[in-house]
């Protein structure tokens, strides 16, 4: 991934990773936003578990739209936080995570489809803390990864509608691509911190 041009005169690490840092603030709407997602697990699971499949399918379009909000909001009232690019993409993988589970539980998902999201999501997650430890900052969501995310979520969503095989293997299939692209994606920004950190540290 290319970076950015440095600032003549600005530290190069520092002008990198400035480019992912955010507010420090923590009570923001925003954030409330992706703290309610993560309430909406329990009813969720309550659901499924019930077999209330349409239900289930109504709910998880509103979670979907709670997280298009929070994003909204951040940006509207410019209150980007670095604790809203943690608790944003953590909501959303408690969420998913507790959903194909319960769908895997009811029968409604294959084990595989679901290991590879909850692998991924770990994986994502491991690296996010690593890279905050080494960087300080959370480096924020990429455009592969919100494709990844919409393609699981309509997959989900059909999958409660009882789509044919056909409907529901070809939307598996698209999800996994782009869940596999969105972790490329997210290890080059990582790898190209990494190697501007160790190239700006004098030996």
């Amino acid at each position: 991934m290319k970076l950015e041009p440095t600032i003549p005169g600005v530290d190069e690490n520092t002008d990198v990773i400035g480019r992912y840092q955010a507010k420090n603030e923590i009570w923001t709407p925003a954030n409330a936003i992706s703290f309610f997602r993560i309430l909406l697990v329990i009813p969720a699971i309550y659901l499924l578990t019930s077999k209330q499949f349409s239900l289930t399918a109504a709910l998880f379009c509103f979670a979907y739209l709670t997280d298009i909000l929070d994003g909204f909001v951040a940006r509207k009232t410019h209150d980007v936080t670095e604790l809203g690019k943690v608790i944003d993409p953590i909501a959303d993988k408690i969420f998913v995570a507790s959903v194909v589970l319960a769908m895997l539980a009811v029968g409604l998902l294959p084990i595989w489809f679901v290991a590879v999201i909850v692998s991924r999501d770990i994986i994502i997650l491991l690296a996010g803390i690593w890279a905050t430890r080494r960087f300080k900052v959370v480096l924020p969501s990429n455009y592969p990864g919100k494709a990844a995310a919409f393609s699981t979520a309509a997959t989900l969503f059909l999958s409660l509608l009882g789509v044919s095989d056909t409907v529901l293997v070809f939307m598996m299939s698209l999800s996994i691509a782009l869940l596999i692209l969105s972790l490329f994606v997210y290890g080059v920004r990582v790898f190209s911190l990494l190697q501007k950190a160790n190239t700006s540290t004098p030996h």
